[in-house]
C-alpha cells in the first residue's frame, strides 16, 4: 500500500473525528480534496450531512409562525404539538401555506420549543389529588387515627 495514500488517509479520519465524525465524512473529504487538487475553481457545494435542511422552515415566515399560535391560543391554555399536526393536516390550511403534506409530531415538538412552548407534566398523588376532601379528612380522623 502506498505509504502516501496512508498518509491521506490517517489525515482525513483525523479531520473527520476532530468534526465528531465517522469514516464515511473522512471518505468524503478526500474526494473533495482530490476534486480540488484537480480544479480549485470547483468547491463541492454538497451538504454532506444529507439533503433534509436544503430548505427554509416555514416557521421563519412570520406570517406562518403567527398564524400557527393564533391557532394554538385558540385552543386554551393547555396544547400539545399534535394540535399543530392536526392544524396543519387540514387541506385548507396547507394550501394556504404552500405545503404538500403535513408535518410529523417531531418536528411539531421542534417548532413549539422555538417558539417558547414549555412542556409540564400535571402533578398526580396523594397530596395533590385529594388529601384535603372531606370525605378523606373524616376518614382520616375518625377511622384511620381515631
Amino acid at each position: 500500500r502506498d505509504p502516501e495514500a496512508a498518509r491521506w488517509t490517517a489525515a482525513s479520519l483525523e479531520a473527520a473525528h476532530a468534526a465528531q465524525r465517522g469514516p464515511w465524512v473522512a471518505r468524503k473529504l478526500r474526494e473533495w480534496t482530490r476534486a480540488f487538487m484537480k480544479d480549485p475553481n470547483v468547491l463541492p457545494v454538497k451538504n454532506p450531512y444529507g439533503k433534509w435542511n436544503h430548505e427554509r422552515s416555514i416557521l421563519e415566515d412570520a406570517d406562518v409562525a403567527n398564524e400557527i399560535a393564533l391557532h394554538l391560543q385558540s385552543l386554551g391554555k393547555y396544547v400539545k404539538a399534535l394540535d399543530i399536526v392536526h392544524y396543519l393536516n387540514d387541506s385548507e390550511v396547507r394550501k394556504r401555506f404552500g405545503l404538500k403534506k403535513g408535518i410529523h409530531l417531531a418536528t411539531a415538538q421542534r417548532w413549539m420549543k422555538r417558539m417558547g412552548y414549555r412542556w409540564t407534566k400535571n402533578p398526580a398523588g396523594q397530596f395533590v389529588d385529594g388529601h384535603e376532601r372531606p370525605d378523606v379528612v373524616y376518614y382520616r380522623q375518625t377511622e384511620f387515627i381515631p
